[in-house]
């Protein structure tokens, strides 16, 4: 044997206990894709095109996860055939270079994945229509003189002025009465 033989053997071992530790990483990143595809949050408001994207994403972040878990679990724990060299299965240059290749691309894989779920989250992040069943949101209007009115906004007659539908009745208020308008959640 030569020198040259236990320094690879040395490095082989680092390498396989390397792709252990990262191999229950890679787990961990795999349930986290599965619970992310798994969670609906209801009805969603996004387009079908999204949706879609957003589920095709999921499933090539699972794809890419499984496929980088099997190239770091054979870094890992390797199978050698029967029909292998000797040298191979102990260690030689050849060995310590198949796995870090196995090790490298599985971890690209992992991380490949993990951005295609964040991608396919990203786009749950489309924004909602306001009244939630197409009704118009409730304001509350407050004049200098201490009048209010509650009621949806509608279109004003002129400019200048606010219409506020109150009771199926239009109220306008001019702007320059205005002293404040808030959000209210019913009136």
């Amino acid at each position: 044997m030569t020198d040259s033989a236990p320094a690879a053997q040395d490095r082989l071992a680092e390498l396989r206990a390397s792709a252990n530790g990262w191999h229950g990483i890679q787990l961990a990143a795999l349930g986290f894709i599965g619970l992310c595809g798994v969670i609906q949050t209801g009805e969603s408001t996004e387009p079908w095109t999204l949706q879609v994207l957003s589920g095709v994403l999921v499933l090539a972040a699972f794809a890419l996860a499984c496929a980088g878990i099997c190239l770091v679990g054979r870094a890992a724990w390797p199978l050698y055939r029967a029909d292998e060299p000797l040298e191979a299965a102990q260690g030689g240059e050849a060995a310590v270079a198949a796995a870090s290749r196995q090790l490298t691309r599985g971890l690209l894989m992992t991380f490949l994945s993990i951005a295609a779920l964040a991608l396919a989250t990203a786009t749950s992040w489309w924004p909602e229509k306001t009244g939630g069943d197409g009704a118009a949101q409730q304001v509350q209007v407050q004049t200098d003189d201490g009048r209010s009115a509650c009621g949806a906004l509608g279109e004003a007659p002129q400019p200048g002025t606010l219409r506020v539908i109150a009771d199926a009745q239009a109220v306008d208020v001019p702007l320059d009465a205005v002293a404040s308008i808030a959000p209210a959640g019913g009136c």
